[in-house]
């Protein structure tokens, strides 16, 4: 499983340091935080340093007041459901989008834009098939990825996941981009059943011989590689790492304090720094260091000796830090069989929770980012999978 990087806003420089360093990787272009021009110098400083790029269209819900996604040229200027799925809407969109962002952006494949899916719905059936129809007609050489943007609702039921599979087993395209809302905005999520129907869902789709890729993810989805997931998609601020869909409700956006974290990939925990003031006290800093095979330098000025609150380790570090540590992991969990997957998983996530619990008896918390609070539920969808899919996925492992 790889890890491409969820464009948000001033990720930028972040991209192209990791890509510099990783010699390689696929970014994901959001238009929500910058204009084609911007995405076009993007872009081609990506290529120069072996960097691939995708364009999300993010038209997820046309009905929204964020100026910047209604500045591009793709958008309808007065959108109306009935008239532009029925009307010359759509070739008007694909066009523009095909010829002003995906060809001279030199994407490594073209997103197809699709509506959010609250729940099923034969409405959302013929929108899709309407575009699908219309992306046919273009006859594009490059892989066609379908966007998935799933409600909580519709993830919670097993039933309608299934529904959706049906519907879904015969499009033409080369694969899916899962975009999910999490239940109640949660960053780690505790909802088993969600969990297992996400998981569950990825499954299905990798069944029909299809690429997925799961977007505004973060490390608590390393999960997905059971489902031989192919990517996840992850960024530096938590609206890239869980579906802000709030900014695409015209929902006004909340003002979060803005803390410097540090991700501890061994815990699957993240932590403030005065955190590992108390770590340091309590004799525990190094279980808390990030092991040398990361080769995540990012994090050495942390454990040095001196006590962590005086380096005044700065957010870009532990932006780069976290992703750099995901992209190891996100490699590590895909192993040469299912069940070597499936074990692996089971003693990353039980490790994880050994050292949660350690540390939080000495004090050390990682509050609502403290992958203790989930373990459980993690360790609870890999045996409910295993029951579900384990014997299929044995078998056809390296088919998929």
């Amino acid at each position: 499983m790889d890890l491409y990087l969820q464009m948000g806003y001033g990720m930028k420089n972040h991209a192209i340091e990791l890509i510099k360093k990783w010699q390689g990787g696929t970014v994901i272009l959001s238009p929500k935080n910058i204009t084609l021009e911007q995405m076009k110098k993007t872009a081609k400083e990506l290529n120069k340093i072996n960097g691939q790029v995708l364009f999300d269209p993010q038209f997820y819900m046309p009905r929204i007041s964020q100026k910047n996604l209604q500045k591009h040229l793709y958008w309808p200027d007065n959108y109306s459901k009935s008239t532009f799925f029925n009307g010359p809407g759509i070739k008007n969109m694909i066009d523009i989008l095909l010829n002003e962002y995906i060809y001279p952006l030199h994407t490594s494949g073209f997103i197809i834009p699709t509506l959010f899916l609250s729940d099923i719905n034969n409405t959302w059936n013929t929108v899709t098939e309407n575009i699908i129809a219309e992306v046919e007609r273009k006859q594009i050489s490059i892989p066609k990825f379908l966007t998935l943007c799933l409600g909580t609702k519709l993830l919670e039921k097993e039933e309608s996941i299934h529904l959706l599979l049906e519907e879904l087993e015969d499009y033409p395209v080369d694969g899916f981009y899962i975009i999910p809302e999490h239940p109640n905005k949660k960053y780690l999520v505790d909802n088993e059943s969600w969990l297992l129907n996400l998981l569950d869902f990825a499954a299905g789709l990798k069944l029909l011989n299809k690429k997925v890729i799961l977007g505004y993810a973060n490390h608590q989805f390393l999960f997905m590689a059971l489902a031989k997931v192919d990517a996840l998609c992850s960024g530096i601020w938590l609206k890239t790492r869980v579906f802000p869909i709030e900014e695409f409700r015209n929902e006004e956006e909340g003002t979060a304090r803005r803390s410097v974290w540090y991700y501890c990939p061994q815990a699957l925990s993240e932590y403030q720094i005065p955190s590992l003031d108390l770590a340091q006290i309590a004799g525990l800093l190094e279980r808390l260091k990030t092991p040398d095979e990361f080769e995540s330098n990012y994090a050495d000025p942390l454990f040095t000796g001196v006590q962590p609150t005086i380096v005044n380790w700065v957010e870009r570090e532990a932006f780069r830090h976290y992703l750099n540590c995901l992209k190891k992991q996100c490699i590590d969990v895909s192993k040469d069989s299912y069940e070597n997957t499936r074990d692996y998983l089971k003693l990353l996530f039980e490790t994880a929770q050994e050292l949660s619990d350690l540390f939080r008896q000495n004090g050390i918390r990682a509050k609502h980012r403290d992958f203790g609070n989930v373990a459980e539920n993690n360790l609870a969808v890999l045996d409910a999978f295993d029951n579900i899919r384990g014997l299929v996925f044995s078998a056809n492992w390296n088919n998929l």
